[in-house]
């Protein structure tokens, strides 16, 4: 009960306590009137008796005085009940007018600055809440006024960085027109290059042939076919690395030992012409693959040229093929300096020793191909010596 009457007064409207109000007197007002009316009518009975016992009284006379009385309260009550009616009307008129002052202010306040004026109101607490709202009201539009202020120089920074980047990326536009220009160029001249210095490396080889069918070989000879097969070798991985993107390179079943043993053969006048020899070791096991020629190529050649470039003087040079089950493996074994960064090795235009020939290409080339093939490299460098081992596996018919 007492929570419904909580519940029920917080909801209460200024209207409904108006009608309670009203109700809550006129009760009171009608025991008041009747707890008068009762005691003048016990008074009336006692003199009523008493007249009974003394003749000399008129009971007529008695009830009329009665009535009179009844009367007579019955009006004073309905002015009074009046008069308060009257009084709580404009009590509560001038409190709904202080309150409609406050609920006009506080709907109006987020549209523009406006303030409650203290000598519009009646009384002192609603005056005294005036001088706060107007504060509230003050910090409020000032607050307003400075996020106004805020967004319009958020706004503005915005535009200009907007149009900053609208530069920047139409600038970034074209210098990227440019570079894929240049790029394009760039390739289409390393493309004529490459076609038009195959033809004479492959004058400059067959004279060379020629020359020693008919007059023998010496060691200018030599020199100069060995130099030629090692452009070849750097003109075929850059025919591969424009090519390969654009060209499809099918596989085949091949024999790595055999296909190794004719690229020693290709390489032997280049290993002798720097004091270098190979040590082929095979497995008498077959080694067929399922692989690209073109890439095996690669891979095997960039190896034996590496190992020429980095092998120490007169020493030879280890080459061997392996076959089980699973897997085939080709590794180049040789006496070099330890390779200090095995991870960095793979990666492209690098080369430990600076001074040494070449564009630092030739095993970046090697790793994409592998990494595409999923063939396994493995690498083992020591002061003694330095291993290269890739392991093939069988796929196919092979």
């Amino acid at each position: 009960m007492e929570n419904w009457l909580q519940l029920r007064l917080s909801r209460l409207s200024l209207r409904e306590l108006h009608f309670y109000t009203i109700f809550l007197i006129l009760i009171l007002f009608i025991i008041f009137s009747s707890l008068l009316i009762y005691e003048e009518y016990h008074n009336f009975l006692t003199v009523a008796s008493h007249t009974m016992t003394n003749t000399q009284g008129n009971p007529i006379a008695l009830k009329r005085g009665m009535i009179k009385i009844i009367l007579n309260i019955s009006t004073l009550a309905l002015i009074l009940f009046g008069l308060i009616i009257g009084i709580s009307k404009i009590v509560n008129s001038m409190i709904a007018r202080d309150i409609k002052r406050f609920l006009d202010f506080f709907e109006s306040i987020h549209e523009k600055e406006i303030s409650i004026y203290p000598a519009d109101l009646y009384f002192d607490e609603f005056k005294k809440m005036a001088g706060y709202a107007n504060g509230m009201a003050t910090m409020i539009y000032e607050q307003k006024e400075s996020l106004q202020s805020l967004n319009a120089s958020l706004e503005e920074r915005v535009k200009q960085k907007t149009e900053a980047l609208q530069l920047k990326n139409k600038a970034l536009e074209e210098e990227q027109k440019f570079s894929q220009g240049l790029l394009g160029s760039h390739k289409q001249f390393i493309r004529y290059a490459i076609h038009e210095t195959h033809t004479p490396l492959s004058v400059i080889m067959a004279n060379i042939e020629l020359f020693s069918m008919n007059e023998g070989r010496n060691r200018y000879l030599a020199k100069i076919e060995a130099a030629v097969k090692n452009i070849f070798s750097i003109y075929d991985d850059l025919s591969y690395l424009v090519k390969k993107d654009q060209v499809e390179y099918p596989e085949k079943a091949m024999d790595l030992r055999e296909y190794v043993e004719k690229r020693l053969e290709f390489f032997d006048e280049v290993a002798h012409f720097s004091n270098l020899s190979f040590e082929y070791e095979t497995s008498e096991f077959p080694a067929w693959i399922q692989f690209n020629e073109t890439k095996l190529q690669r891979v095997i050649d960039n190896n034996l040229t590496n190992a020429i470039k980095y092998t120490k003087n007169g020493e030879s040079i280890r080459v061997g093929v392996g076959s089980n089950l699973d897997e085939c493996t080709f590794w180049v074994e040789s006496h070099s300096q330890k390779i200090e960064d095995v991870d960095k090795i793979f990666e492209a235009y690098y080369r430990e020793r600076k001074k040494t020939d070449g564009f630092g290409l030739g095993l970046s080339l090697v790793k994409s191909i592998c990494d595409e093939e999923g063939v396994m490299i493995r690498i083992d460098s020591t002061v003694e010596y330095t291993r290269f081992e890739y392991h093939f596996p069988k796929r196919g018919d092979a």
